[in-house]
């Protein structure tokens, strides 16, 4: 970006024209009046937003974080891996073309998102280069990974059709064939009803027969459920590796995991934004990336006063005191009882 570079044409000799008039470009206009570039500017610079800042300083911050992040990590995040990024979060919604006219529909572009996957990734790139994992976070995560199995699945409302599809597939009739033949479930027909068997997703009927399947096998009566009839096949049974097979599985899912905690976001960015030299020249908007300049104070332990340390030592000499003092009247007593 060279912003600067243009602001300083126009207002050199080349363009002074332009430049005289000193409030700005006009932005909007009504029969009222006319809104200009230096109103709108002054106004976002003071209107607060709910979180305390201004609007110009939340906007200023937005603009900062992108530069910054661009910068640091445009080598480690590649158009291949946006790309590849945007075809799974569009599988969710039916593939590529049904995702982006559900965007066009929302006034938003496949660019936008990708964009915003970008920055996703420069963040997750922040914190793999600025927090630590050590050994044990990697081994306590792959003592609770599970494997999830893949099952797929034919939904039809009547149990008659559900019995037959059983027989057609007994008889050698390709799966993916029948589900998009029969199946209403339109949200798996593309995946071939294929889903992973996640724990606690389905319906106790539903998991309860799958778990019950060896891979290949297919139910050989219909599942009833409160969605119909289901014939389930167990596509691929879920069997975790060992530790170094799994690594690299694990270590995406602790960085997802730290992408979800903010306060390490919060500080991974932080270490970034600290190491850009940021000069804000506008006073008005210096807050704007206060949130990432002040790194968070670990507590020391308090220091033991000395006075307190001399105070301990004498109390066991006031003790012996006292038992010495009744031991002589024990002595005194033993007398006049003799």
């Amino acid at each position: 970006m060279k912003k600067w570079l243009v602001g300083a044409m126009a207002c050199s000799g080349l363009l002074l024209a332009s430049c005289a008039n000193s409030e700005g470009e006009e932005v909007a206009s009504t029969e009222a009046g006319r809104v200009r570039e230096s109103e709108l500017y002054e106004r976002m610079k003071s209107e607060p937003t709910q979180g305390g800042m201004t609007y110009g300083e939340q906007m200023l911050q937005q603009i900062l974080l992108e530069d910054i992040l661009e910068n640091e990590f445009k080598e480690d995040v590649t158009d291949e891996e946006v790309d590849a990024a945007f075809e799974e979060e569009a599988e969710q919604y039916g593939g590529v073309e049904a995702f982006e006219e559900m965007l066009t529909q929302q006034g938003m572009s496949a660019d936008d998102v990708k964009e915003n996957i970008r920055t996703s990734l420069y963040v997750e790139e922040a914190i793999m280069q600025h927090t630590e994992m050590t050994e044990e976070d990697v081994q306590a995560a792959y003592d609770e990974y599970v494997v999830n199995s893949t099952v797929a699945h034919i939904l039809v409302e009547e149990e008659e059709l559900a019995k037959d599809i059983i027989d057609q597939l007994n008889e050698g009739a390709d799966f993916g064939e029948l589900v998009a033949e029969y199946s209403t479930d339109t949200g798996t027909v593309e995946a071939g009803g294929e889903l992973p068997l996640e724990p606690g997703r389905f319906v106790p009927e539903f998991e309860e027969a799958a778990l019950k399947l060896e891979e290949g096998e297919i139910t050989q009566e219909p599942v009833k459920s409160q969605f119909g009839y289901h014939i389930i096949k167990m596509v691929e049974e879920g069997e975790k590796g060992t530790l170094e097979e799994e690594r690299e599985n694990i270590e995406t899912m602790i960085i997802e995991g730290y992408m979800q905690d903010q306060e390490m976001v919060q500080q991974a960015i932080s270490q970034v934004v600290q190491d850009a030299n940021v000069q804000i020249a506008d006073d008005e908007l210096s807050g704007a990336m206060q949130q990432f300049m002040q790194m968070p104070e670990v507590e020391e332990p308090a220091e033991e006063s000395p006075d307190a340390a001399i105070e301990e030592d004498e109390e066991p000499a006031e003790d012996t005191e006292t038992s010495e003092e009744d031991t002589e009247t024990s002595e005194e007593d033993t007398e006049d009882a003799e």
